[in-house]
């Protein structure tokens, strides 16, 4: 040692023996920086302990230093020595051990390690010394020992003892001999179950505060006087979390003692998590504390007695005034927030990690003094930390600005003022704002690697709190502004559960660019334009009448930039069937006088509130129309009561014959339809077979869901002469044959069939009826002998797409032909999606007598007739099917038409004639891509009339 440090150390002692004369010698001198770094190139243990030539080990400096001197340890990874610290500084020039950055910025403390039984570092004679900020660890008895020292303080770091074996000496070991030592914010692991510390009888004034053991070790002091224990977690295995005995005296305050659950204890007794036995009981003080032990331990053993509740102890002993039980304590640790005593004794201002004390706005402040310390030795602090930034969603766009914005977790909702924010836009630009969010316009478009933009966050006080995670994104050219309109799609098509309603599908290109600021809907009717901008890319109109119009989407963005689109749309009244019932028949005065029909004469039918049909809600109904015994060739034409009747007519017919067909009309005036004779007197029948509404439900218990037209290509489902879809021969009279429709027709969603019937070969006359369910007394086809004559039928549906054809007089072959499916909104994957039927007035668009619709002149056998239907006559260009009265006239022998659309001639037939014959029949006849439809004739010559009823949107 040199002279100089000798005497500094004589002088020292002398102070302490003569400190009480206050003679003040000469360890008021300044002090001394000693440094050691065993990495150093130049460090050794013979001195001067400076910065370029430091100590190699930390005992050289400690056996240097005196009063004020610090010593500073680099933080290696290189384990220093064991040390025997015997320094003696004084009260107002202690000597300080602190760890300092080193060369090695990797390593994270000053550690002393030792493997052998030496303590890692003892206090032997000590007087004033601070030290901070070491991690020690031994494998003996002890890691850090106090012995014969007074005035120490412990603060900041580790003490781990390895491999110490139960029952072994604390892992801090306080002699009898030692006063006035401070252990606080330290991390105490007993690794194999030796107690975390232990005091012996004798010593005096030892404080542990806001510090942590785990690993099973409690606290242990035995005949110790003024022992304070503040603010301390303590994490036991089997044994006592604290135990004060033979006459100790202190505090435990705002401790949190818990047992360790993943132990496994051999023990059979029942250790408490705080003892104090009968010597110790009047000298100790225990209040604000939290206690958990295992499910074979107690809370507290005072005096001897055990009290297993924090209420049984205040009662018992008149202590734990404001104990918790484990009970008390949530997961989140709530109860333990703001409910300390700030002024116990030893308490510290700030908390295991050198946090402040701070107050948790959200929870009530229930402690004493300053309210807001927390128990235990973590001081629960804003829980502000940095989320993900916001900017850019998927890609941003040349010349388009992005705004970017940091994320913030923030609980507690405290001001973010005077926080800084520098971004890095990831193209070598940037910017720092006070303010936060902050905007950037990227110039080229990536090449290949995507754009990392970062935002750096730096605390009022200058330390950075942290980089958010990378915003990853490509910079690509701006798109131009495009946007489509669907008003059609399955997916977006909501009749027939509204109808007269549309429902549009919108999307917009744009606001991946400029943000989309208008969106403007018109729905071609009239009506006002709507906003769609916001409505997630849906908006939906009611018309107030049946019809196709346009819809036109107009879409603006915040760059100026304009787009339209158009598309049609077609809306109408759903379908309701109905069980078919008879609301006219002039033979017997139903509906009407009992008399027939003259000559121009009119019959006026109330249809709305009869044969199933509501009294309101109704626009159109479909009637299945029957001459008989009329007395002359003549025609009859259904049309709305109170208005003109129509050129176009909807049954022809010959003397003496009975001929039905299918009618789709208005309801007019009053609920009315007319029904004009042209010729001769008539009987009429009608029966209901369904109706058309606006209404979107119905409570009518005798009709099918609602539903649209869904055209189908032409299918024959049944032909008994051939033994397609029923076995091959006639079927006898009163016999049931079923149908089952094709796999389109068997979902959930088929609700009605449009089927063409056609009996031939028939032994005798007789009708045929159609339905689902059970039998009406109606009829849907009229036949006599040798005949062959068809109708369009519309009939219920039962589950598993069966229909079912009731013969009533004669053996007869029964044909029928599927035309289209009515289809409610179920989406079951089998049923076609149904669209709107439009009814019209009825219009003549073919005759061929006199050249309208096409070239005047017979239709040759096996020729064709092409007619343009899509884009005249009101229909529009994009309808997809028409519904139209089709009338053979007068063919040169036996024959059959079939009408048909796209592809090519299906196998099935629409009307059938005998040589001389004229009659009609309504037919569903699909629309092909050239908005025309197909009429095929088989044999001889004839003419053909067909009359506008409608088409299918």
């Amino acid at each position: 040692m040199s002279r100089r440090r000798q005497l500094v150390r004589c002088a020292a002692v002398l102070s302490v023996l003569i400190g009480g004369i206050g003679t003040g010698l000469a360890h008021a001198a300044t002090g001394t920086a000693l440094y050691v770094d065993d990495d150093a190139a130049g460090c050794s243990d013979t001195g001067p302990g400076s910065p370029a030539e430091p100590f190699c080990q930390i005992q050289p400096a400690a056996d240097s230093a005196g009063p004020g001197d610090t010593v500073h340890v680099a933080r290696n990874k290189t384990p220093y020595a064991p040390v025997n610290i015997g320094s003696i500084g004084a009260a107002d020039a202690p000597v300080t051990f602190v760890a300092a950055p080193g060369d090695n910025a990797a390593a994270t403390a000053a550690v002393v390690l030792t493997k052998t039984s030496t303590p890692a570092m003892t206090f032997s004679g000590a007087q004033y010394v601070d030290v901070s900020g070491f991690n020690l660890s031994s494998s003996g008895t002890s890691t850090l020992v106090f012995s014969q020292s007074q005035h120490i303080s412990y603060d900041t770091g580790g003490v781990t003892t390895a491999q110490a074996a139960t029952g072994a000496d604390g892992t801090i070991a306080v002699d009898g001999s030692s006063s006035d030592v401070a252990l606080t914010r330290l991390h105490i692991a007993p690794e194999s179950g030796g107690p975390a510390f232990a005091s012996a009888a004798g010593a005096q004034d030892i404080t542990l505060a806001d510090d942590v053991t785990s690993l099973g070790g409690g606290i242990s002091a035995t005949g110790t006087t003024g022992i304070r224990l503040a603010g301390d977690t303590i994490v036991t295995a089997c044994g006592n979390g604290i135990s004060l005995t033979d006459g100790s005296s202190g505090s435990v305050e705002n401790t949190v003692v818990r047992a360790d659950t993943t132990a496994s204890c051999s023990d059979t007794g029942t250790p408490a998590e705080i003892t104090v036995d009968a010597a110790s009981a009047p000298q100790v003080t225990a209040d604000y504390n939290a206690v958990s032990p295992l499910p074979a331990g107690t809370d507290y053993e005072w005096a001897g007695t055990a009290y297993g509740t924090s209420q049984a102890f205040r009662t018992g002993t008149g202590q734990g005034t404001h104990d918790l039980d484990q009970t008390d304590v949530t997961p989140d640790g709530t109860p333990l927030i703001d409910s300390a005593d700030a002024d116990a004794p030893g308490e510290l201002a700030t908390d295991l990690h050198g946090a402040q004390r701070v107050d948790d706005p959200l929870v009530a402040d229930t402690g004493t003094g300053a309210g807001d310390y927390d128990r235990g030795a973590t001081e629960v602090q804003d829980p502000l930390r940095l989320g993900t930034a916001s900017g850019v969603a998927g890609s941003a766009y040349v010349g388009v600005p992005v705004t970017f914005t940091p994320g913030f977790v923030n609980p507690w909702s405290d001001s973010l003022d005077g926080y800084r924010y520098t971004f890095a836009f990831g193209d070598g630009t940037t910017v720092t704002s006070v303010t936060g969010p902050a905007t950037h316009t990227y110039t080229q478009p990536t090449t290949g690697d995507t754009i990392h933009a970062t935002v750096t966050v730096y605390r009022p006080d200058g330390t950075e709190m942290g980089t958010e995670t990378s915003l990853s994104f490509s910079v690509r050219p701006l798109p131009p502004l495009t946007g489509s309109l669907d008003c059609r799609s399955a997916s977006v098509r909501t009749a027939p559960s509204l109808p007269d309603t549309t429902g549009c599908g919108l999307t917009a290109s744009g606001f991946s660019g400029y943000p989309i600021t208008s969106d403007r809907i018109t729905f071609g009717d009239g009506s006002a334009a709507v906003s769609a901008t916001g409505s997630k890319s849906w908006v939906r109109h009611t018309y107030a009448a049946a019809g196709t119009y346009t819809v036109t989407q107009q879409l603006t963005d915040s760059g100026g930039r304009t787009f339209t689109d158009t598309t049609p749309t077609t809306v109408g009244p759903s379908y309701v069937a109905t069980d078919p019932r008879r609301i006219l028949d002039t033979r017997k005065g139903t509906g009407a006088a009992e008399r027939q029909v003259g000559p121009a004469g009119v019959v006026r039918l109330k249809v709305l509130g009869v044969g199933g049909v509501p009294s309101s809600g109704v626009t159109a109904v479909t009637l299945n129309v029957t001459d008989t015994h009329a007395t002359a060739s003549s025609y009859v034409t259904v049309y709305p009561d109170g208005t003109s009747r129509p050129t176009a007519s909807d049954l022809d017919f010959t003397a003496g014959r009975t001929n039905p067909n299918l009618v789709t009309v208005r309801v007019g005036a009053g609920g009315y339809v007319d029904l004009y004779n042209a010729h001769g007197h008539v009987d009429l029948i009608a029966d209901t077979q369904g109706y058309f509404t606006a209404r979107s439900d119905t409570s009518d218990d005798h009709v099918s869901p609602m539903s649209n037209l869904a055209p189908v290509t032409p299918t024959r489902v049944l032909d008994t002469r051939y033994g397609t879809g029923a076995p091959k021969g006639k079927v006898a009279p009163g016999s049931t044959t079923t149908v089952t429709l094709p796999k389109n027709g068997q979902g959930a969603g088929t609700v009605g069939a449009v089927l063409n019937v056609t009996v031939t070969g028939g032994s005798g006359s007789g009708v045929v009826t159609v339905y689902c369910g059970s039998r009406p007394g109606t009829s849907n086809l009229n036949y006599r002998v040798g005949q062959t004559v068809s109708n369009l039928v519309v009939t219920k549906v039962c589950t598993g797409g069966k229909v079912k054809l009731y013969n009533s007089g004669a053996h007869v072959h029964l044909i029928a032909d599927l035309q289209g499916l009515y289809t409610n909104s179920v989406v079951d994957g089998t049923s076609p999606w149904g669209s709107p039927f439009v009814p019209a007035n009825p219009t003549r668009f073919l005759d061929t007598r006199n050249g309208t619709g096409a070239p005047a002149g017979r239709l040759g056998a096996n020729s064709t007739l092409t007619v343009k239907v899509a884009g005249v006559h009101g229909v529009p260009a994009d309808a997809t099917a028409v519904l139209a009265n089709l009338t053979g006239v007068a063919p040169t022998t036996a024959t059959h038409l079939t009408a048909y659309g796209v592809g090519s001639l299906p196998n099935v037939s629409n009307v059938n004639l005998s040589a001389g014959e004229t009659r009609p029949v309504l037919a569903v006849i699909p629309i092909d891509a050239e908005g025309s439809i197909h009429i095929r004739n088989a044999n001889g010559s004839l003419n053909i009339v067909a009359d506008l009823e409608g088409y299918i949107g």
